[in-house]
């Protein structure tokens, strides 16, 4: 279980960390049971500023630990499965240090690099398995060329979650100030830079959706994505992004599994945040705040507030994606849509596709009971047919 103390003055890792540890449990033994090589690429590996002793307060650790645990739950089913991971890092004493840490989890076959990622990308491309499965984690602290890991985000069998820095590209999307490893690749895939004249009139949160947007959708089309999932990580001390992490997959099940990783990813910021201003309110008054929030979430709070704030644009997403089409949609093609668009978990999207159905709001001719707490694939969606 990740602590928070490890993350004191570095939180916006907690929120990583809690997504990487809710998404590679659940994710991992869905792809072994049908894939016989699970392999974890991560290009900028650290270790950076770990606490725990143990490196369960990395990426790489945490993806390791997973990755045993898994190939052992696969052994007691009988079942043989194959764990590589490739990790690079830059820094020399990091990576030493990475050598070493590694040597705790020797189910994984790892495979270090010391250097720049981009050097490396194309030998971990060829060293990995045809029909194994990839996940392949793109966080570096700066702004690379996205371009230049293509090699490892376009192949199938593969998802990817990568730091989008957000910062960096609000401040150069204002800005005259040239930044070619980025505008080179969030221009487009054929390196166009006029991008930022589409930005230059927005301000606030239509601002980061247009970007975030751009660069989700110039991400997908590297590999053919269907799918192209945002969780926002804020600064500790106000409300402002600091950077999105990007989820490509192609499948459905990925993004429901994204999304659930992600709701638990903004209940830890949304606790921690409300934490932290407590905390400010004592330090400035010297004294307890009385009316201070009793839940550990303040609903007003950022990340809170994408919750409640997901739900309901599902809600009505999915209204419009039904009224939009004449015969109506099969569950299975509603759902991964909302999904990938809303914050919202295939849980919660069902409870409210089932309020719809309870209240009449929508018609589902093969739901006939109430003992049917959320809907199947199959079910077919439609409005209320008039007379």
């Amino acid at each position: 279980m990740l602590e928070s103390r490890w993350y004191e003055g570095r939180e916006q890792a907690l929120v990583k960390h809690t997504f990487l540890d809710t998404y590679m449990p659940a994710q991992i033994p869905k792809i072994v049971s049908w894939a016989d090589t699970f392999c974890y690429v991560d290009l900028f590996a650290g270790p950076w500023q770990s606490r725990s002793g143990d490196y369960s307060d990395t990426s790489f650790g945490i993806a390791l630990q997973r990755m045993c645990e898994a190939k052992a739950k696969q052994a007691e089913l009988g079942r043989s499965v194959h764990m590589v991971a490739h990790l690079v890092e830059k820094d020399p004493k990091n990576f030493a240090e990475l050598v070493e840490a590694v040597k705790r989890f020797p189910q994984v076959e790892v495979h270090c690099y010391q250097g720049l990622a981009e050097q490396h990308a194309a030998t971990i491309a060829a060293a990995l398995p045809v029909r194994a499965f990839r996940f392949v984690v793109i966080d570096p602290k700066g702004v690379p060329d996205i371009r230049k890991f293509q090699c490892l985000i376009e192949p199938d069998r593969t998802e990817v979650l990568l730091n989008f820095m957000f910062q960096f590209a609000n401040r150069f999307a204002g800005s005259q100030d040239r930044m070619p490893t980025l505008e080179g690749w969030l221009g487009d895939l054929q390196g166009e830079a006029e991008w930022r004249s589409e930005f230059v009139e927005l301000r606030g949160a239509e601002r980061e959706a247009a970007i975030s947007e751009r660069a989700r959708q110039v991400l997908k089309r590297m590999g053919t994505y269907a799918f192209a999932p945002a969780l926002t990580v804020d600064e500790t001390d106000v409300d402002r992004t600091l950077y999105k992490l990007i989820y490509l997959t192609r499948h459905p099940a990925g993004i429901k599994v994204f999304r659930d990783a992600h709701r638990k990813a903004l209940e830890t910021q949304s606790e921690y945040r409300t934490a932290k201003k407590a905390e400010v309110r004592k330090n400035a008054t010297g004294m307890d705040d009385l009316f201070a929030q009793t839940t550990v979430m303040e609903p007003g709070e950022r990340s809170a507030r994408a919750i409640s704030e997901g739900e309901t644009q599902a809600r009505a997403l999915l209204l419009q994606r039904i009224a939009d089409s004449a015969d109506g949609l099969e569950w299975k093609t509603l759902w991964p849509a909302v999904l990938d668009a809303c914050v919202v978990t295939y849980g919660a999207l069902g409870e409210i596709a089932r309020g719809l159905w309870s209240s009449g709001e929508v018609e589902v001719p093969a739901w006939q009971s109430q003992a049917v707490k959320r809907p199947k694939d199959e079910f077919h969606f439609r409005l209320p047919q008039a007379g």
